[in-house]
C-alpha cells in the first residue's frame, strides 16, 4: 500500500511539473506579447527572435496553446516589420482550424503616451560570472527595460543601470575584479537601479539574451588613461627556434584555452540504448563508436577549461527533442552531435567521407537521404510545421552554425589526415536534422565516417583514429572561439 501511495505521489509531481513548465511558457509568450505595441522596431525585432524561440520549444514540447499565441505573436511583429507573413498565417489557420485568420495590427499616435498594460519585470536571480552581472527575469527583458548613462562626479567614475523591474528579495553583495564599488538596490517602485564606481573611467556593456540581462565589465587596468579592449587575443606571440618563428595557435594548443572559463559546451552521442543507429562494416553499431568519440572531446574540452555536459554517456535512449532541450537548459554556447553515417544498399561498401551539417532545407538528394535515416525516432512534427520552423532558423543562428561547422569539418580533416590516408572531405552541407532543432545556440551534428565501409567502419573503432576525431572537433571548437569572441 505504501509502494502505491509514492507512485501515486511521484505522478502527481510529474504531472504537475509537466503542467506549471506548459503555463510558464504560456506566461513568458502573453508577457512579450503585450510589449510589441509599446515596442520600437529594435526591439520589435527583438521581440520576434524570442517569440520565434518560444515558438520551437512550444513545438518540441507539444504545446498547442502556446503555439498558437506565439504564432500570434510572430505574425503581429512581422506585419510591423513589412515582412511576409504568408508562412505563419497558413500554419497558424491549421492550428486554429478556421478558414481564415485576421491579425489586427493597432498604431499607438505618437504624440499620446499611453502607460503599458504588463506588468513590471520581477528579478528572480542575480549572480556575477566571468567579469559579468547576469540578471534573471520571471518574463523575458527586452532593450526598453533597461536605461543606462555614464556620470563623473569629481574624482568618481559612475555607470548607472536602470531597470524597470522590482527586487523582492535581499541581493547578496556584487564584487567585479577592478570594480571598486558596485550597489544594487530599489530606486523606486519598478526601478532597480545598479551603480557601478571607480576612480577610474568603467568599460561596460549590457545586453540581453534570451531575455537575460548581462552587463559585461571589461576593466582591465585600474588606470584610466589605459583604454580596455574589447577585441580577444587571436594568437600567442611567436617562438623562436634556430632562427626560425614559429607561432603558437592558440586554438590548437593542447593547455586550457583564453575562451574556455567562459564557455559552456553539451555534446551528443547520437542514437543510444534501442536505437542502435546504423548497422554497417562487421554489424558495427553506430551508437557504440560516436558514445566513444564524444567521451574524448568531453575530456579534452574539459582539461582546456570549458564546461562540457553529454547527453548520454552510456548506452541509453534520449529522445531527440530531450537533446536540445538539455543544452537550452544548461545555457550551451555550442550544441555538437555526433553520428555516423551508413550508405545504401548499391554503394554500401564505396561511400566513404567525414561531413558536418548544420539545420537548414536540404539542398540535394544525399543531404535529405542522411537527415532522413537520422531522423527516424523524430515524431510529432508535420510538415508545416517542419517548414515554418526551417523559415526562423535559416535567419537566426545559420550564419553561427555554419561558421561553427566550417571550423569543425576543417580541423577534423587535419587531425587525422596526419595520420591516415586515404581521407575524403564530404564538406560542409545543409540539412534538416531534427535533433539539432530547438537549439537555441549554434549547433552542428558532424557525421564522422561512413560505417558501411569497410576501411572507416574499422576505423571507427579503432581508439587511435577515435582520439583523432575528438582532437579535430576539440580543435574546430577552439577555432571557432577565437574567430568568433
Amino acid at each position: 500500500m505504501g509502494k502505491l501511495i509514492n507512485k501515486i505521489v511521484a505522478l502527481f509531481f510529474v504531472c504537475a511539473t509537466i503542467l506549471f513548465a506548459d503555463v510558464s511558457l504560456q506566461m513568458q509568450i502573453e508577457s512579450i506579447y503585450k510589449k510589441i505595441p509599446y515596442a520600437s522596431k529594435s526591439d520589435t525585432k527583438h521581440i520576434l527572435h524570442d517569440l520565434e524561440n518560444f515558438y520551437i520549444n512550444a513545438v518540441v514540447g507539444n504545446d498547442q496553446k502556446s503555439i498558437v499565441k506565439a504564432l500570434q505573436g510572430i505574425i503581429k511583429c512581422q506585419k510591423l516589420l513589412r515582412l511576409d507573413t504568408s508562412t505563419y498565417e497558413k500554419e497558424l489557420k491549421q492550428r486554429i482550424g478556421i478558414k481564415k485568420t485576421a491579425i489586427v495590427t493597432k498604431k499607438i499616435p505618437q504624440t499620446i503616451q499611453k502607460q503599458p498594460s504588463f506588468l513590471p519585470l520581477n528579478i528572480r536571480s542575480i549572480k556575477t560570472q566571468d567579469n559579468t552581472i547576469i540578471i534573471k527575469f520571471d518574463h523575458p527583458a527586452i532593450r526598453s527595460d533597461i536605461l543606462s548613462f555614464s556620470l563623473k562626479q569629481k574624482n568618481k567614475y559612475k555607470e548607472i543601470f536602470d531597470l524597470r523591474a522590482n527586487l523582492n528579495f535581499k541581493a547578496r553583495p556584487l564584487n567585479i575584479k577592478n570594480i571598486q564599488k558596485i550597489k544594487l538596490a530599489q530606486n523606486k517602485r519598478d526601478k532597480v537601479r545598479i551603480v557601478l564606481q571607480n576612480d577610474s573611467k568603467i568599460y561596460a556593456q549590457a545586453f540581453i539574451r534570451q531575455g537575460t540581462l548581462f552587463i559585461k565589465i571589461n576593466n582591465t587596468t585600474s588606470t584610466p588613461t589605459q583604454k580596455a579592449t574589447f577585441k580577444p587575443l587571436k594568437h600567442k606571440p611567436a617562438i623562436v627556434l634556430k632562427n626560425k618563428s614559429v607561432p603558437i595557435h592558440e586554438p590548437y594548443a593542447s593547455h586550457k584555452s583564453i575562451y574556455a572559463g567562459s564557455k559552456t559546451i553539451v555534446i551528443d552521442a547520437g542514437h543510444g540504448g534501442k536505437d542502435s543507429g546504423a548497422v554497417g562494416y562487421k554489424h558495427y553499431q553506430e551508437k557504440r563508436a560516436v558514445l566513444k568519440v564524444a567521451i574524448l572531446v568531453k575530456k579534452m574540452l574539459q582539461h582546456q577549461g570549458y564546461r562540457v555536459y553529454l547527453t548520454r554517456d552510456d548506452d541509453t535512449f534520449v529522445k531527440l527533442s530531450n537533446r536540445t532541450h538539455y543544452a537550452n537548459q544548461k545555457k550551451a554556447d555550442l550544441f555538437i552531435s555526433i553520428h555516423a553515417n551508413a550508405a545504401p544498399n548499391k554503394q554500401k561498401l564505396s561511400l566513404k567521407g567525414i561531413e558536418t551539417f548544420f539545420l537548414s532545407p536540404a539542398k540535394t538528394n544525399k543531404a535529405k537521404r542522411i537527415a532522413a535515416k537520422e531522423n527516424a525516432s523524430a515524431m510529432g512534427l508535420n510538415r508545416i510545421s517542419k517548414d515554418t520552423l526551417l523559415s526562423f532558423l535559416n535567419r537566426n543562428k545559420i550564419i553561427q552554425s555554419n561558421k561553427l561547422a566550417i571550423d569543425i569539418q576543417g580541423e577534423i580533416l587535419s587531425s587525422v589526415r596526419a595520420k591516415y590516408d586515404k581521407i575524403v572531405d564530404g564538406g560542409v552541407r545543409e540539412a534538416p536534422f531534427w535533433v539539432l532543432v530547438g537549439a537555441q545556440m549554434p549547433a552542428v551534428l558532424v557525421e564522422i565516417g561512413y560505417i558501411t565501409n569497410p576501411l572507416e567502419g574499422e576505423r571507427l573503432f579503432n581508439p587511435f583514429y577515435q582520439k583523432a576525431l575528438a582532437t579535430g572537433i576539440r580543435n574546430g571548437i577552439n577555432n571557432y572561439f577565437v574567430k568568433n569572441n
